[in-house]
């Protein structure tokens, strides 16, 4: 059970580091062409922290497959709170999703490993 969860959890954050990379390299273009007008600034502020927040998905990937769910988590809402506000809703939603599996994979984890009673 608990290893499904870890792949769902998994599947969740390549979604959400596949669609930080798309908008990120979509708004830096985008603000690359408007760069001439002051308005192409905002754009490109945007897509570099889709591009950050991508890169950060991945290291937060890296960190669950190693089992270390606590500070992927903490890690996680980190990132969920700027791509909310600066990386995208979609972005944001996605791993506001994930990050609420990680209290079922911890927990699923905590009974797993639990000593058995003494007697």
């Amino acid at each position: 059970m608990a290893s499904s969860e870890v792949e769902s959890l998994k599947s969740l954050l390549n979604i959400a580091s596949i669609l930080a990379l798309v908008f990120g390299i979509i708004l830096i273009i985008w603000g690359a062409i408007t760069i001439i007008v002051l308005v192409g600034i905002v754009p490109l502020i945007f897509g570099i922290v889709d591009i950050i927040i991508y890169l950060q998905i991945k290291e937060i990937i890296g960190l669950v497959e190693r089992g270390r769910y606590k500070e992927a988590k903490n890690k996680t809402m980190i990132w969920m709170i700027i791509g909310f506000i600066l990386g995208g809703v979609l972005i944001g939603i996605i791993l506001l999703i994930a990050y609420l599996k990680y209290d079922t994979i911890i927990r699923q984890r905590a009974v797993s490993v639990a000593p058995p009673p003494p007697g």
